[in-house]
């Protein structure tokens, strides 16, 4: 049996397939640290939390997108993300998602709550999902 030497790669959210590409190597932020996959990559599951995804292209060249909490699923020669937030660096308003982060950040400042309220994690959500867009955004400038 051959080794696979090309990873398919995709990304699903609730609008539907936001990414299907092929890659050599994907870098995955999971809630337990950032994971390398490349083709031959043991099965595994794993949750997700906002982060920069990026992908090596077959051929050359690096990719990056943000995307929110989730699941990856990797395998010998792919890997599926499922996240409800998907958002390719290109596709940043660094202004307007800098003003997103600043108000999010005044919101929770001012919660009058319990950190373990609803409100309180949604405002950390909305913080790290701008922030996993402005790295990502970020990281193509260098």
């Amino acid at each position: 049996m051959a080794l696979n030497t090309i990873l398919t790669l995709e990304v699903a959210t609730p609008k539907g397939l936001a990414l299907r590409t092929e890659a050599d190597s994907v870098q995955v932020p999971s809630s337990l640290g950032e994971f390398g996959v490349l083709p031959g990559h043991v099965p595994v599951l794993a949750a997700l939390k906002s982060g920069i995804l990026r992908w090596h292209r077959a051929g050359g060249g690096t990719e990056v997108a943000a995307i929110g909490p989730g699941f990856a699923q990797a395998e010998p020669a792919s890997v599926q993300i499922l996240t409800d937030l998907f958002a390719r660096a290109s596709d940043v308003d660094v202004a307007a998602v800098k003003k997103e982060r600043e108000e999010a950040e005044k919101a929770l400042k001012a919660f009058d709550g319990n950190a373990q309220d609803a409100g309180y994690q949604e405002l950390l959500r909305a913080i790290e999902w701008a922030q996993a867009r402005l790295d990502a955004a970020a990281s193509t400038q260098n």
